[in-house]
Order: C-alpha cells, then structure tokens, then sequence
C-alpha cells in the first residue's frame, strides 16, 4: 500500500508541475509560467498502436554515414523507441555501412516556440547519440543563412575534447547549434560549435546518467534568445542571431563516435569499429510536446 501512494504522489507532483493554476486541465511547459497554447501538428503522448502518419514521417531519406530505416522507429506501450542495429549493407552509391538507426520528424515546419520531450537514453554508450531537435531543409534561405539547426539536446556524445584531449563522460549533456552562412560571393561557410563555440556551444553536467531514467529537455525559441531547460530548470542561453528559418521537430538516435569520426569537415564511417556488441540499442520518448506563448 505504501508504495502505491509514493507512486501515486509522484505522479501528482508530476502532474502539477505542468498545471496551470487558473486553468487546472491546461497542460504547459514543466516550470514555466504564464499562458501557453499547445500545438497539436507538433506534440504527441504516443498512446497509439503506430506513429500517426499525419503528423510524423519516419521514412527519410539517409544521408552521410546515417542509414534511417522506418522499421527502426515505432510506438510500443504507450513511447516512441528509436533503435539502432548491426546490419551491414551497401547504398545505391556503392557506400557500405554498418548500422542502421530510428528517425521521427514533423511532417510541418516552425520557428519560435517552447519545444519540449521526456527522455530515456539508450544502453549503448559510446557509440550511439539520443538527440531532439529541428533543423531546416536547406531549401529555404534568408539573407545569408542558407541553413539552421538548433539541438534542444544531443545525449551520450562522448565527444573529444579539443584542448584536454580528453572525451566527454556519459554524464555531459550537449545543447548546440549549427549554421551555413554565405558571404557576398556566395561561398557558404558551416558554422559549428567546433568553429565558433562562443556562438554555437553550450554543454551541461548532470548529476545523474541520462541512460537511467527518463528527463525532460526542454527549448524556449523566441525571435531573440535561445534557452534550454532541463527538468524545468535552465541551463544555458545563447542569443538568437540567426535561427529564423522554418524548422522540421525531429528525434533520433545517430550513429557516433567509435563508429564514426570526422574526416575533414565531414563525417565519415570508420569501418575498423564496427562490431555487433552493444546492438541493437533503443532510446524512448514518451512525449514530445511544443507550445506556443500566449500574450
């Protein structure tokens, strides 16, 4: 009995966290004040059997060293599970790999707004990234953008650090953005946090490892800053110089370090590490929700 109301009060802690006082059914961003209006073409509990085809495409085109395959992403018991498997196989362009991954992105596009999704990393690390974000199809421009992304959260890096030489605990959490710009000429430039961290980097320490248990990431988009939550609380800011582009909402779990690593500016496969320990790995979600603020 007493453990059924130690759950039970947790999920009213939950619950109330997300509550609007002055309209008790209004569900909102978790520690975030004022009015809020959710939007439905962009938030999903995943109660469904299958992935909603209206709102979501899971069936994308790969690109680089990633291998989206649809079969990689569905809804089972009540979450979104992205997995990555071992399963070595040629493109058409005579490119071999060695896995292939989950991808879910919103078939609509949006800019400015509260982004936010409950998240468990997957068992694999390193090797494989749970990531939330947007990004834009590279179609589109404006001015001297020509290409924006911005990373609410990119889980089990394991990144290396430049100056340290030293890579990253499963513990840092990676918050970045990314940029092409085009000068005058028309040369376009890939703005990176490799390249310019003061604009684009932000990294955060947990307390806890995100392959244990669900968090909530969060990313308040407004016309002049970028702020990332994390469990309701903030962790890192950055000005919004330039992400004005209509966006695709996407989760995924990308292919990472050993398995990959940079070739010049690219990412390339590193064929020596593929191995068939750690596969398959599933990250879950099970919501993802945006929200947009009501004057």
């Amino acid at each position: 009995m007493k453990t059924i109301l130690c759950a039970l009060t947790t999920l009213l802690l939950f619950a109330n966290a997300h509550a609007d006082p002055s309209q008790p059914n209004l569900v909102k961003p978790l520690g975030q004040t004022g009015l809020w209006e959710q939007k439905p073409a962009f938030s999903d509990e995943f109660d469904g059997a299958a992935v909603d085809p209206k709102k979501w495409t899971t069936n994308i085109a790969s690109w680089g060293p990633w291998t989206w395959d649809e079969k990689n992403a569905v809804q089972k018991d009540g979450k979104l599970v992205l997995s990555m498997t071992y399963e070595p196989h040629t493109r058409k362009n005579g490119l071999s790999l060695s896995y292939k991954s989950g991808i879910f992105r919103s078939k609509l596009k949006r800019t400015y707004g509260y982004y936010e999704a409950r998240i468990k990393g997957c068992s694999l690390f390193p090797g494989a990234c749970p990531a939330f974000w947007i990004y834009s199809d590279g179609k589109t421009s404006t001015g001297e953008v020509r290409y924006c992304e911005i990373d609410f959260v990119e889980l089990q890096m394991n990144e290396l650090n430049r100056e340290t030489k030293v890579r990253d605990s499963v513990n840092q959490i990676d918050m970045n953005l990314h940029l092409r710009l085009a000068d005058k000429d028309g040369k376009v430039r890939w703005v990176r946090p490799g390249t310019d961290p003061a604009l684009c980097k932000n990294a955060w320490t947990a307390p806890w490892d995100p392959r244990e248990d669900f968090h909530v990431y969060g990313c308040d988009v407004t016309p002049e800053n970028i702020i990332w939550y994390i469990d309701g609380k903030e962790v890192a800011r950055k000005p919004n110089q330039y992400w004005h582009l209509p966006m695709n909402l996407t989760l995924s779990l990308g292919l990472r370090y050993p398995h990959i690593g940079w070739v010049g500016q690219e990412m390339k496969p590193q064929p020596l590490a593929a191995t068939e320990k750690g596969f398959p790995t599933s990250m879950e979600v099970d919501y993802v929700r945006v929200w947009e603020r009501k004057s």
